[in-house]
């Protein structure tokens, strides 16, 4: 019950209209029941057996009461018109209230339509949005083709199997409750039969759909395993030519498929289980009835003739279908909890890093950036990353950050935007902790260029300008001008309008690196990070930039990772890391005179 009021909650800002799909399936229910039962009059009329009411009785809203008085104008209308005539009367009753009867339905229908897929949507946005505001340690623990699986899978298992059924829940219980009232009231005897094997079948549903949930579940794991594997495949699909490896990916790939196609087949036969399960419990049930029913007929001073027993087969067809709905319904939903399960890990993850209560803003950079005995290891490790970091970046200074590869130097980095928090001890900016001060404030302040260059399937123009409001197209060019792209964008046959492709595949890699520093360059934030960002660039290019950058970094405080030498040399601070701590700090001709772990560096020519 907890998951289905996980998704209960998105169906309950649509509560007038699921009143109004009521209102209308309860109307078509009715209609539905009046049109049915005219078979009674009319096999009465054609079998000569039909009573004649000699008197009317004043109209109350009870079903003796209507019935009397029917009985009474269809007598009348016997007398004086003849038998035809009565008959023409209840086939065009029967055809103006079965008209009546669709024409509800499809309005009820429509409310339903309008709930399922906006509920749908709702779930979507839900997990987009979620997604978004994850910290960085959701999705190191996390397979993005896992991530996609659930956005887009099980969402939509969700849609077939519980949201779906909400037109199953509003309209077939009532149908079942209007329809099992007419029977009752027809005959109580043979509707307390209905009543004791209906339940006997929702049982043995609910079993076959519990078990259906842990094989869905299997299913629905494999299928995120699947589409991590393909994703692989996609993004690595040129290195995978390059080794000619295309036979190993393409056994792997069918391997996990064969499995999942394997619980797929458990699945499905596990499935089609109920539907011939319904079946047989529906035939067993009209055949108690017939024959029950059959053996009162055939009683001396029954109160059950042979017309209202046809009757009470004729609406019992008709309950059969809401009630095998009903349990068909109920078995979906027991078999959507897997991709509930599995959507819940996203609506109910708690992510560590958001704003405490009362959170500062910080709109400017004043002073200084502190590093006090910081230590950082990633929740999936047990080794720290980071250990006892103390540093102080001044306003204005350019400190670069060196040392090999897996020493740190990125996670350091990471930790001033708040992408993950330190395990121990604490940022200080403008000697206030960063947890204090609001996420989204502390990040407007931080221009960011990484390694791997960013750029989405947009405009060059909308990958530069990338959120930021009131930028004048000249704006854009100038950035692009300082980053040394402009030349290569204006060459282009749409200019600033070219469509970037899928990750910038239209681009080399300098040219989408010089647009993403164009990026930070229109951003004009106070505190810079580079993370190896020419590192991607050829020597022509990095040297075409590099005064640009200079430029750039006048009144602005940087933080520089870099292999490059030529890149560090004029830091003012140049720190070196090794095994996540820092063994050195000072100025390139300081650190060469130390003879320590910065000379080597420089001898190995790793930066």
């Amino acid at each position: 019950m907890r998951r289905i009021k996980s998704i209960v909650q998105f169906v309950l800002p649509y509560w007038p209209k699921a009143i109004l799909s009521i209102v209308f399936n309860l109307l078509s229910a009715i209609f539905s029941v009046i049109s049915i039962t005219m078979v009674i009059p009319f096999l009465g009329i054609l079998f000569s057996t039909q009573s004649v009411v000699d008197l009317p009785i004043p109209f109350r809203l009870n079903s003796e009461v209507i019935l009397h008085n029917f009985n009474y104008y269809i007598g009348k209308l016997m007398v004086e018109r003849g038998k035809l005539d009565a008959l023409l009367f209840i086939i065009l009753l029967v055809a103006l209230f079965s008209i009546l009867k669709n024409v509800f339905l499809f309005i009820g229908k429509t409310y339903t339509i309008h709930i399922r897929t906006n509920v749908v949507k709702d779930i979507r946005n839900k997990l987009a949005k979620e997604i978004l505001d994850f910290d960085l340690s959701y999705f190191s623990s996390q397979k993005r083709g896992d991530i996609m699986s659930k956005m887009t899978i099980d969402v939509k298992e969700i849609e077939v199997s519980i949201i779906n059924s909400l037109e199953i829940f509003f309209k077939d219980p009532i149908l079942f409750i209007v329809y099992l009232y007419v029977l009752s009231v027809m005959s109580l005897k043979l509707t307390l039969l209905i009543i004791i094997v209906f339940p006997v079948s929702v049982f043995f549903i609910s079993r076959i759909g519990k078990s259906m949930k842990k094989v869905s579940l299997r299913g629905q794991k494999k299928i995120g395993v699947l589409m991590s594997v393909f994703d692989e495949i996609l993004s690595g699909i040129k290195l995978i030519k390059a080794y000619g490896v295309e036979e190993m990916f393409k056994n792997r790939f069918n391997r996990i498929n064969h499995l999942y196609s394997c619980v797929i087949n458990k699945s499905m036969r596990q499935r089609s289980l109920a539907v011939p399960f319904t079946e047989l419990i529906s035939v067993f049930t009209i055949l108690l009835i017939m024959w029950f029913g059959g053996r009162m007929v055939f009683e001396p001073n029954s109160t059950l003739t042979s017309q209202a027993f046809i009757g009470y087969l004729a609406v019992f067809t008709q309950i059969v279908s809401p009630a095998r709905s009903f349990s068909n319904g109920f078995y979906n939903i027991i078999k959507g909890m897997a991709s509930i399960e599995r959507v819940e890990s996203i609506l109910n993850f708690q992510y560590s890093i958001k704003d405490i209560p009362n959170a500062k803003k910080i709109d400017s950079f004043k002073d200084s950036i502190q590093f006090k005995n910081v230590s950082f290891r990633y929740l999936s490790e047990k080794d720290s990353v980071l250990s006892d970091i103390n540093l102080t970046i001044l306003k204005g200074q350019t400190i670069a950050i060196v040392g090999q590869s897996g020493s740190g130097k990125s996670s350091l980095v990471d930790l001033l935007p708040r992408f993950y928090d330190p395990t121990e001890g604490e940022i200080l900016i403008d000697n206030i902790n960063l947890k204090d001060y609001k996420i989204d404030h502390v990040r407007k302040l931080i221009g960011y260029v990484n390694q791997q260059p960013i750029i989405f399937n947009d405009t060059i123009y909308n990958n530069i300008v990338f959120g930021k409001k009131n930028v004048l197209p000249e704006d854009v060019e100038a950035a692009a001008r300082l980053a040394n792209a402009h030349e290569f964008i204006s060459k282009r046959k749409h200019a600033y309008q070219t469509n970037a492709g899928v990750d910038g595949n239209k681009f080399s890699m300098g040219e989408k690196q010089r647009i993403s520093i164009a990026r930070a360059i229109l951003q004009d934030t106070p505190i810079l990070i580079f993370d190896e960002a020419t590192s991607a660039l050829d020597h022509e290019s990095e040297l075409a930039i590099s005064g640009a950058i200079e430029n750039l970094l006048q009144n602005r405080t940087a933080i520089i990772i870099a292999h490059r030498l030529s890149t560090v040399k004029n830091a003012n601070l140049i720190v070196v890391i090794d095994k996540g701590k820092i063994v050195e700090k000072g100025n390139h001709n300081e650190l060469m005179a130390m003879n320590g772990n910065y000379y080597k560096l420089v001898q190995m020519e790793i930066f």
